[in-house]
């Protein structure tokens, strides 16, 4: 006997799921969001980095947003973590272009710290939000942001392992660090508070000044 129920109001037959609602979140929809934050960072900062602002960019709801990264701090990581990568490979990249003369180990030491510098005016946005966020205490930061982190020193202690006098890895280590914080502190502060007509060349002097007191002292100390 047929039923005499309309179509569309028949009982499913037994062990047929309908499908409810909207589709799930898929791959191409993460990185649709991906790609609206990392706009939003570069043109406008953390700051710009709102849940809603990067739904509408990426044609996606709030709530998906939630789904896809749990919270814009989590979000924030990884835009971090490849802000991380990219920086690496740009001074690798600048290590690479040197070759012939003036690639002695102080010309490669220029070399990153020109780098550096390049970097931080084409993604200063990017980098900000890496600074920013580092200074928070975090338990656990995820290992691959540590190991990119590691990555970076270890780019300049294989040119500093070129100079003299410094065949001791812990001193080594600690030229590494002392350079790195020399080159980050000269071109943060002097990008923003310079006097110079030029505030790129006038960090790039002080730089110099830096570096070529590290390759004296290495020399004398043999």
């Amino acid at each position: 006997m047929k039923s005499s129920l309309p179509k569309q109001c028949e009982p499913a037959s037994p062990g047929v799921r309908k499908s409810r609602g909207r589709p799930g979140l898929t791959e191409r929809d993460r990185e649709a969001a991906l790609q609206a934050a990392r706009t939003l960072l570069s043109t406008g900062g953390l700051e710009a980095l709102q849940a809603r602002a990067i739904a509408r960019e990426a044609g996606l709801s709030v709530g998906s947003i939630y789904k896809l990264f749990g919270d814009i701090d989590s979000l924030v990581r990884i835009l971090n973590l490849e802000t991380h990568r990219e920086f690496a490979a740009h001074h690798r990249a600048a290590l690479a272009a040197m070759t012939g003369e003036g690639s002695d180990a102080e010309a490669r030491l220029t070399a990153l710290a020109r780098a550096y510098l390049d970097f931080v005016l084409e993604n200063g946005r990017r980098w900000d939000a890496v600074l920013r966020t580092s200074r928070r205490v975090e338990a656990g930061r995820p290992a691959e942001y540590v190991q990119s982190e590691e990555a970076l020193f270890a780019i300049v202690e294989s040119v500093i392992a070129d100079l003299p006098g410094f065949a001791d890895p812990v001193l080594r280590a600690r030229a590494t660090r002392a350079l790195w914080a020399s080159v980050h502190g000269i071109i943060s502060v002097t990008l923003a508070n310079s006097r110079a007509s030029d505030p790129a060349t006038d960090a790039l002097a002080q730089i110099d000044l830096i570096l070529g007191a590290v390759t004296r002292d290495a020399s004398s100390a043999q």
